[in-house]
């Protein structure tokens, strides 16, 4: 960064583009050179450098208290049956737990964004509906029900793009934006739950070698609700360390990117000679929709990091390699699936078919435009485009699963 300031100093365009793209590491390196200038730009930059610091450090202030509160708020609410003990645990884990914790992460966004009252008002009505409906649900093994609390998450995580977008549906670039953020989510609770495991261990370590079992108390109300808030924790760090997780996740995608790949040729071969009957195997299936949702994120991820990627087109055909092997294996789970529809239709059926159909055309849409961007590096921002505008679908999916599907099949 200093040679890049060094060689660009009466540069505008270019120390503007230095800035934007590692606003921390200009703004450290940037004082040391403007020592031995003193140009009209230089003086320009450490007006400006001196007054966006103050700006963002009032900021960061400000979202550390309003990450407290709702960190607490949330840890709380979490902790609702052991404050009220007439609560049925089991049911408040299985139909709350998620709802408290998204809800806690999507209020932290609707402050960072200012969003405006009118999408809070929306939102509460939703949630209050989400939570009305989930807790008055037959209290009862079902098939249907499993899918609808299952897919809780997923119309939570939906909401929760949208509160980070603005409830700007317009704008493709901020929808990219949030792919591109979930990658560094991921990454920053990873190691903020790693950490945190590490903390746990030696403390509860520690205690015990002078006589005094901590255990159970330090899970219950340390640990476990530590775990709860962790996502909020990671996007407040994401938001003042942005350099970290940006580092990171392209590692991470080129790293796992070629082992997910070689995973699934071996795989395939090992399955053709495994003797094993795909078509009435169950479990396989289901392992099948697993195995497909992480490599779609695998590819999703590594699709938004391409752009801070050297040898861009040697990670692109790697990635449309692995999108027609993964599409491969896909066909061989829909033509399973597809037999079973014909023994009638059940919840799991239904909710696996739908769920395959839409990884697979999902998949179709971004091998097209991989290919297409392999052969002009222009096109590259066609395929963050096209999952961008894909995900409404899986949010039209969410509902049906949580909402219509259980009444259709009369909550069995």
């Amino acid at each position: 960064m200093k040679h890049e300031i060094t060689d660009n100093i009466s540069n505008p365009e270019a120390l503007e583009k230095l800035y934007r793209d590692n606003k921390r590491e200009f703004t450290r390196e940037f004082p040391e050179i403007a020592v031995d200038n003193d140009s009209e730009l230089v003086r320009f930059w450490k007006i400006r450098l001196s007054h966006e610091a103050a700006i963002v450090k009032r900021i960061i202030v400000q979202d550390l208290y309003a990450l407290i509160i709702i960190s607490l708020v949330t840890a709380i609410l979490a902790k609702l049956p052991e404050i009220f003990t007439g609560i049925d645990q089991t049911r408040f884990y299985m139909r709350d737990l998620t709802i408290i914790a998204f809800n806690g992460l999507i209020i932290y966004f609707f402050y960072q964004n200012q969003i405006q009252k009118k999408w809070i008002m929306i939102y509460s009505a939703v949630i209050a509906v989400l939570v009305l409906y989930v807790n008055l649900l037959p209290n009862r093994e079902s098939d249907s029900l499993n899918i609808a609390f299952l897919h809780v998450p997923l119309f939570l995580w939906c909401l929760l793009g949208m509160a980070y977008i603005s409830f700007d549906f317009v704008d493709v670039g901020k929808k990219t934006g949030f792919i591109r953020f979930n990658g560094e989510l991921i990454t920053m609770t990873g190691l903020l739950l790693l950490a945190g495991g590490i903390l746990t261990a030696i403390t509860i370590g520690l205690f015990f070698a002078i006589g005094v079992d901590i255990e159970q108390n330090y899970m219950e109300y340390i640990a476990i609700p530590g775990g709860i808030v962790s996502p909020i924790v990671a996007s407040y760090l994401i938001r003042v360390y942005p350099d970290i997780t940006g580092r990171i996740v392209p590692v991470i995608a080129r790293v796992f990117t070629p082992i997910a790949l070689i995973t699934l040729v071996v795989y395939l071969v090992s399955l053709a000679f495994s003797g094993i009957k795909i078509l009435e195997d169950r479990d396989i299936l289901l392992l099948f929709n697993v195995l497909l949702v992480a490599v779609m994120a695998i590819i999703v991820f590594s699709i938004t990091e391409l752009d801070k990627t050297r040898n861009r087109n040697i990670y692109v055909l790697i990635l449309i390699i692995l999108a027609g092997v993964t599409l491969l294996i896909n066909s061989v789970a829909l033509i399973a699936i597809v037999s079973r529809l014909a023994n009638g239709l059940t919840p799991n059926r239904t909710a696996v078919f739908i769920t395959n159909m839409l990884v697979f055309i999902n998949l179709i849409l971004l091998t097209r435009d991989l290919y297409r961007s392999y052969l002009d590096s222009a096109r590259l921002e066609n395929v963050e485009g096209t999952m961008a505008k894909y995900l409404m679908l899986y949010f039209i999916w969410t509902i049906i699963a949580i909402f219509i599907l259980p009444v259709i099949f009369g909550f069995n």
